[in-house]
């Protein structure tokens, strides 16, 4: 039977993606629109097949989310994914619940929900108009559907606003839009640390990492570069009450972007077992805890390597 339950896992684990680089590599020897519906074949065969071999509800998922070391009370900051072949039988919302109630009604249940996927600094080059009520989320559907979700909060932030419900949503939102970096100290990453927060990746790599911003900003002044670029940019946002309002924000600096590399932090947090790592189904999970995140990277730095690229 644990065999069985291995070879399952490792079929698991080798399908995902096998069917883009199937397609891709069939795509040249096919007639116009064989592609794109044998893509969509595909799709379909391979979610069928997860549902078959992987299929979990909302109630495993809340089990591996106590397995993993979520607990009542916590502060837990979310990345998330929703994908289609998984096995998991519920939605987004199901999703969402899982975590709010993971964390309980003395804890707090945090996401971001930035409105683009391109750097900071050309999403405000194209001066866009930041509605704090309204603006979608682009960080996932469960990001978007945690924002429409009643008694959800947002601060005020046009490049890295937060979702927050809980008891203390309103202190970790406050004055986000009058922080002095986005991500720093004063801001809802700053107040989730104290907090002694906790970071969960559903069914996404590290990569996704946003608190590594906050460490960034401790490190600033050590670095051989500048984090951000020399001057603020300014952003035009609409606040709660549908007023409109400019506001000044530091964005990164080309160099911090392109030499940012989170597997070198993930590597050290892995050997130091302070990564942990779970599976539902296909859904793949890990947790690290705010603090140690922190110690880990503030250790690279003393010892002279960071998580950035030499040049």
């Amino acid at each position: 039977m644990k065999r069985a339950a291995a070879d399952r896992q490792d079929a698991g684990a080798a399908g995902r993606g096998d069917v883009s680089m199937f397609v891709e590599r069939l795509g040249s020897a096919l007639p116009p629109g064989a592609k794109v519906r044998l893509r969509k074949a595909l799709r379909t065969a391979e979610k069928a097949l997860a549902d078959l071999l992987f299929r979990h509800g909302p109630a495993e998922l809340a089990r591996g989310l106590e397995r993993l070391g979520i607990r009542p009370g916590d502060t837990l900051l979310v990345h998330s994914a929703f994908r289609h072949a998984t096995g998991f039988s519920g939605s987004p919302r199901d999703v969402v619940e899982c975590m709010v109630n993971a964390v309980g009604g003395g804890g707090n249940l945090l996401m971001v929900s930035m409105p683009y996927r391109s750097s900071s600094y050309n999403h405000l080059r194209q001066d866009p108009v930041f509605d704090v009520r309204r603006t979608m989320s682009q960080m996932g559907i469960v990001s978007e559907v945690f924002r429409r979700r009643r008694g959800v909060r947002r601060s005020l932030h046009p490049t890295h606003p937060v979702l927050a419900l809980g008891k203390d949503a309103e202190w970790l939102l406050q004055g986000h839009e009058d922080a002095a970096a986005p991500c720093g100290p004063a801001s809802p990453f700053g107040k989730f640390r104290e907090l002694g927060g906790k970071v969960l990746f559903y069914d996404v790599p590290f990569a996704t990492f946003t608190f590594i911003h906050y460490i960034e900003d401790l490190l600033a002044g050590s670095l051989p570069f500048p984090i951000y670029r020399s001057e603020a940019v300014a952003a035009r946002v609409i606040d709660e009450q549908g007023r409109p309002r400019v506001i000044q924000t530091r964005v990164f600096s080309e160099e911090a972007v392109s030499r940012r590399d989170p597997a070198l932090l993930e590597r050290r947090l892995l050997d130091q077992r302070l990564l942990r790592r779970a599976r539902v189904g296909r859904t793949r999970l890990m947790l690290v805890e705010s603090e140690d995140a922190v110690r880990a990277a503030l250790d690279m730095a003393a010892a002279g390597a960071c998580f950035y690229r030499r040049t």
